[in-house]
């Protein structure tokens, strides 16, 4: 027999399910109000035929058939504009749903890693979660061509090396992604440790590539390009210009 919380499951499902419809026909929609425009557009550029009145009735019916083509148009989206803002609109609900349903608790290390400069006769002992992030770190320095001294000094200095992080402005995980920017870093889950640090890293290179300048890099990372391009260098916030020396100062500790 059925249970009542699985019925609720159920229901649950159809719902997403139903949304998920309606979004897609949403976006179908958009695309063809767009097809629809270019549509009319181009009419414009047609000579206007002499035998045809140009009165209201002709006006109309012109409108209704652009109207009802770029309807049908949509229907294969010709210019994948609906598919392309469904997946987008799709992956943001999704990510939202997981941040309503995440608590931020820390990280239960079976070993309390010190961040200070160690003695390197007695090396860290890591946990799983610590060798995961190391995996993802070797990776992203590869991949991007970030020092992973870099890397592990914008982690340590973002969130302490705690995955579950988010700040008070709402950024998330080791790297403090902005859930926006993470979408738009291709991040498909911001908690996943991986890919957290994989968009960050690529956050981080394509500043770097930019600003041609660590210090700067960084100042952008924290306070954001356009302040840097402003002040054309590190801006004169106290928090920024702390955060630079701290993520320098940390990358010099072993990892």
């Amino acid at each position: 027999m059925m249970q009542i919380g699985s019925i609720g499951v159920l229901k649950d499902k159809a719902v997403n399910i139903e949304n998920m419809y309606k979004l897609k026909e949403a976006c179908r929609q958009f695309e063809s109000m767009f097809i629809s425009q270019l549509l009319s557009q181009m009419e414009k550029t047609v000579p206007e035929d002499p035998m045809v009145k140009n009165d209201a009735a002709n006006s109309i019916y012109r409108s209704m058939y652009i109207n009802a083509l770029s309807d049908k148009f949509s229907q294969s989206s010709p210019f994948g504009i609906a598919k392309m803002l469904f997946d987008t609109l799709k992956d943001y609900i999704n990510y939202k749903t997981h941040i309503e349903k995440t608590t931020n608790e820390p990280i239960k290390l079976k070993t309390e890693i010190q961040f200070k400069p160690l003695n390197k006769d007695k090396p860290i002992k890591i946990d799983k979660k610590m060798e995961l992030i190391q995996k993802a770190v070797d990776e992203a320095s590869k991949r991007f061509h970030v020092p992973k001294q870099l890397l592990y000094g914008i982690i340590k200095a973002e969130s302490s090396f705690n995955p579950k992080a988010v700040s008070k402005a709402g950024a998330i995980g080791l790297m403090q992604l902005m859930p926006q920017t993470a979408i738009e870093l291709g991040v498909k889950n911001i908690w996943d440790i991986r890919e957290n640090i994989l968009g960050g890293a690529k956050y981080i290179s394509k500043l770097i590539k930019e600003f041609k300048d660590y210090k700067k890099a960084l100042a952008a990372y924290n306070a954001g390009p356009a302040n840097v391009k402003k002040y054309g260098g590190i801006p004169p916030f106290k928090e920024t210009q702390n955060y630079v020396k701290k993520v320098l100062a940390y990358a010099y500790e072993k990892y």
